[in-house]
């Protein structure tokens, strides 16, 4: 599949797997692929969204993002940190609902500074929902984007490498975890 625009890919809704082959190379094309399996396997698949632009929901709820780039400012916090330039790069953009409800635990995971790392601080922009102050493992923390940490846009994790996707299927893992708690079908760890 070639570099389609908005409209075909509207009318075709492609999987991000006939995309992704089109927009990412050598290591960050295998990660890719492999988060997306894992995220079908744990049936939080995703689904095509907008153009190069693919999420998952769950009662309603966005769970996560996925973007491949169109152009160089396609993504507002594009971290140069592993050498690629934003031709090979996606991003992934995890919506942590409730997060305060089990951040303990977070904590005790040693996930903190994973989270803290990806925190996606306000630039100028249109939607004029910005600069946010968050309370976040009790620190507060200024300028964020206007998405919300515990239900927004507020994380952005760009080409993450296998230390970062271990971190954030542990912080999957965690939140189905609170919700099970939350349900009563597991006792309170």
């Amino acid at each position: 599949m070639t570099n389609y625009d908005m409209v075909t890919q509207n009318k075709l809704r492609p999987k991000i797997e006939e995309i992704i082959p089109e927009y990412l190379t050598c290591d960050n094309r295998k990660r890719a692929l492999e988060f997306i399996a894992f995220l079908r396997e744990n049936k939080i698949k995703p689904t095509w969204a907008i153009q190069n632009g693919w999420k998952a929901t769950y009662k309603g709820k966005v769970l996560y993002y996925i973007r491949l780039p169109r152009y160089a400012s396609h993504f507002r916090n594009l971290k140069q940190s592993d050498g690629t330039s934003w031709e090979n790069s996606w991003v992934f953009t995890p919506y942590l609902h409730n997060m305060s409800n089990y951040e303990d635990s977070v904590i005790n995971e040693n996930l903190r500074e994973f989270v803290l790392s990806g925190l996606h601080y306000c630039v100028p922009c249109p939607h004029r929902l910005c600069p946010k102050e968050k309370t976040i493992f009790g620190n507060k923390i200024q300028n964020l984007c206007g998405g919300d940490l515990y239900g927004g846009m507020a994380l952005w994790y760009v080409n993450p490498n296998e230390t970062e996707i271990g971190a954030i299927k542990s912080c999957w893992n965690l939140r189905k975890k609170r919700e099970r708690v939350n349900k009563g079908t597991i006792a309170q760890p």
